[in-house]
């Protein structure tokens, strides 16, 4: 992992990341901080790119994928920065030099044996907490729990949280399913069988179903084409100026694979800044104690605050329902279904707005003053202070050291450009 952020004010922007990777495997565990994440997207350009999550692009770095781009964008400038991320992104797809047919293949194999093992992951985990409900014997309900486990894969692909159906990414053609299915449809149907094999050589037990096997190759072709990463993918970010832009501006973009020429790839986040707008500041992966340090308070702490909030408040209600004389057991029922429903919610919305509303006040409001004043100089300093602290807490906390290291730094701005530097991580 890595922590990075992006700052912004109307004169200049700040860009910082730290150096660590972390490589992992079965019993295996090692953190280096040396790699680097922050480069100039193309010389004499004042832009500059980061990289977090996955340091290559279908087994290529992306720090190669970054010089070849910036090697064919030499002399050609784009009005915006918009413009230039666009830019890259066309330069990833329908690109066979860099990415032959064959690997496309070879990664898009790798692409449906990792969705298939997150199933696999789901399945064992269900039946995991079946077992230690003790509410069943695991053998007699094996099957269902696959089945439910590719049913919620299917409609997490085919739905977003609130239930709105979750859009395909426009990067693929219409046609795109039809087109994966009948040049892979053979090998999507082999994998598909590898897992089922697998799973029945432990649960020998295990029955799939018509209807089961068809979402799951529907599973294989819709985690590539919807809009979603389930996968393993890289944030791609971008800050600084186009030729024609007047303040700065910010584009992050979400990458995993290229499918039959595309790359999987959709924007995360954009930001322009304004003559009237205030500044920016935009952290990236691993990034709760710069969070922590913009609101005065721990996203987590404030969920944990909101349910025992919840626990006491209902609690109470109900004391008081139950003492309450007079009243036959329906009455009560309705009366406690209508005040929580009703009073008991709105309050509640309430004083968390009140806490909001103080923690923008007093802590989040002053630091974005702060930074909208900034000079360059001090704008850079702060960057690298926030991937600081991410990496202090990691250190008092006795986590494994996934942010650390020395921090890349790139201070942009129109009439200097793009200056790049380095500082240590110690606080």
């Amino acid at each position: 992992m890595t922590s990075e952020v992006v700052l912004m004010n109307r004169q200049a922007v700040a860009m910082a990341a730290d150096s660590a990777v972390t490589i992992s495997g079965q019993n295996y565990l090692k953190t280096y901080q040396s790699v680097d994440k922050l480069f100039p997207l193309v010389d004499g350009v004042p832009i500059g790119v980061m990289i977090y999550n996955n340091a290559e692009l279908m087994s290529t770095p992306w720090e190669t994928i970054i010089s070849l781009y910036r090697e064919q964008a030499r002399g050609r400038q784009l009005d915006t920065l918009a413009a230039y991320a666009q830019d890259f992104m066309r330069f990833l797809s329908d690109n066979p030099e860099l990415f032959p047919q064959d690997h496309q293949d070879t990664e898009f194999f790798k692409h449906v044996t990792v969705v298939l093992s997150i199933i696999a992951d789901d399945f064992d985990y269900h039946l995991r907490a079946l077992k230690q409900s003790g509410q069943g014997k695991t053998r007699d309900h094996v099957s269902a729990v696959l089945a439910y486990v590719v049913d919620e894969l299917y409609g997490d692909l085919t739905k977003n949280m609130d239930g709105t159906a979750r859009a395909r990414l426009d990067v693929f053609p219409e046609g795109t399913e039809e087109q994966l299915l009948r040049r892979y449809g053979a090998e999507i149907d082999e994998l598909i069988g590898g897992l089922i094999g697998m799973l029945k050589n432990e649960y020998p037990m295990l029955s799939v179903g018509a209807d089961t096997r068809d979402k799951l190759r529907d599973v294989a072709v819709m985690s590539v084409t919807q809009d979603a990463f389930f996968e393993h993918f890289t944030g791609v970010v971008f800050a600084g100026f186009g030729r024609t832009d007047k303040f700065p501006s910010m584009r992050s973009y979400l990458a995993s694979s290229v499918v039959l020429g595309k790359l999987k790839h959709r924007m995360d986040r954009g930001q322009d800044m304004t003559a009237n707008s205030g500044p920016v500041i935009a952290p990236f992966a691993q990034d709760r104690m710069i969070r922590t340090f913009l609101t005065g308070m721990d996203a987590h702490l404030r969920m944990f605050m909101f349910g025992e909030t919840l626990k006491l408040s209902h609690n109470l209600v109900g004391d008081v329902v139950s003492r309450a004389p007079g009243l036959s057991d329906d009455q009560r029922r309705r009366l406690m279904a209508d005040y929580s429903e009703g009073s008991l919610a709105t309050a509640l919305k309430a004083f968390f707005g009140s806490i909001d509303q103080f923690q923008y006040q007093t802590h989040t409001a002053p630091i974005l003053r702060a930074v909208s004043m900034l000079p360059k100089k001090e704008l850079g300093e702060t960057a690298a202070s926030l991937i600081k602290l991410n990496s202090f807490q990691q250190k008092v906390m006795h986590d494994v050291e996934t942010v650390g290291g020395p921090i890349s730094l790139a201070t942009i701005t129109r009439n200097e450009g793009l200056v790049m530097g380095k500082e240590k991580a110690e606080l």
